[in-house]
């Protein structure tokens, strides 16, 4: 009965595009032994029941006590044996998600982990430590930006068990800068009531909201322009691009200076989903010359193209992969303006992103969410 009620509270937030976009998120319940948490790769949106990853609770929570290598790559490595290793008999084929230690840690029943563009406002944000402590005080658990994996993990152990000391109680949210919200309970009534006050408080602090309304724009020029970006990403022109704009895009696309606060990424996903930078171009610039030098000093072309004073292509190598680039880059957008009201926009350092584009399990969740494999 727990992991319906699990597989209810997921696929009602997973369909909620101000929560989740594409295979973002992660859920998981829990017994006296053991955990059930979301598949990497798999959408919350759909999923069900049989798709959460039974894992031993024990292993995952004396992965804690383990000390691991310093060395990036050695120490996520260790780890992702360990955890796999703690998968029950008949999970062989399942891969769960990387932050199921961090599931392990909290004590309550059940936790959902949300990436929300308001919340996001927040915790991409200059003053967002700061404004974090004196919006909700002790009952948030603000996490400094760390690596994902088990290094986070580790990290929340450390944060939770000082909140606790200090207030008496194991925290139920945390919020991770430059990252999103985790939110535990023994009900999900109870998160949904700790997930309402979060998001009834940033509301009321925000001072400006995204325009998603329609703007005019030359139809014909967007018409002309994508033919010629869908040859240039996939050679053969199978690729998909995809235009889009209104007046929030519009504010952003007037010029470089305006397109500054985007021009690095703000959370994993959008690394994952966009790449680190998008490619901004004139209309009527030489693209191929632009792609092949964006190509040349990355190693990869651009998954968003913007075209100054018109908008931005999505690009993929098929509808699905430029839909989801699409969303993602909108949503770096919605987290820029509501970041405003939290001391300004505050993206990921360069080390932080290198690491997110090289690491393995952020590749494998894109490759099976791309795929379609919920």
């Amino acid at each position: 009965m727990r992991i319906e009620i699990l597989a209810e509270m997921s696929t009602r937030y997973g369909s909620n595009e101000d929560y989740v976009l594409a295979g973002g998120g992660n859920t998981s319940c829990k017994d006296e032994t053991t955990l059930y948490v979301k598949g990497s790769g798999t959408q919350l949106a759909t999923i069900r029941p049989e798709q959460f990853v039974a894992m031993d609770l024990q292993k995952l929570r004396e992965m804690l006590q383990k000390q691991y290598p310093t060395d990036d790559d050695a120490r996520e490595a260790e780890a992702l044996r360990d955890m796999m290793a703690a998968k029950l008999p008949g999970q062989e084929q399942m891969r769960p998600s990387v932050e199921a230690i961090l599931h392990a840690l909290f004590p309550y029943q059940y936790v959902l982990h949300v990436h929300p563009a308001l919340v996001n406002g927040l915790s991409c944000a200059k003053q967002g430590e700061a404004l974090c402590a004196s919006l909700f005080g002790g009952r948030v658990v603000w996490i400094p930006l760390t690596k994902p994996g088990f290094i986070l993990a580790a990290a929340c152990q450390k944060a939770f068990a000082q909140s606790e000391g200090s207030t008496g109680e194991f925290p139920h949210v945390a919020i991770l800068q430059n990252h999103g919200i985790f939110v535990a309970a023994d009900t999900v009534e109870e998160i949904d009531k700790a997930m309402d006050r979060v998001m009834e408080t940033l509301e009321a602090r925000v001072k400006e909201k995204p325009d998603l309304s329609e703007v005019k724009f030359d139809r014909e020029l967007a018409r002309a322009i994508a033919p010629a970006l869908r040859v240039l990403y996939s050679g053969e022109g199978q690729a998909d691009a995809i235009f889009c704009t209104n007046r929030m895009v519009q504010e952003f696309v007037a010029g470089a200076k305006a397109m500054e606060p985007l021009m690095q990424p703000f959370t994993p996903d959008h690394i994952v989903y966009c790449k680190d930078t998008p490619l901004l171009v004139e209309v009527g610039a030489d693209y191929r010359a632009a792609m092949e030098s964006y190509a040349q000093t990355r190693g990869y072309l651009p998954k968003i193209v913007v075209v100054r004073g018109l908008g931005f292509f999505a690009l993929g190598g098929s509808r699905k992969e430029a839909d989801i680039a699409q969303k993602l880059f909108l949503d770096a957008m919605k987290v820029a303006v509501y970041a405003k009201s939290f001391g300004g926009p505050l993206p990921l350092p360069e080390s932080f992103t290198r690491f997110i584009l090289n690491w393995e399990f952020e590749n494998y969740r894109q490759k099976v969410a791309l795929s379609g494999g919920e």
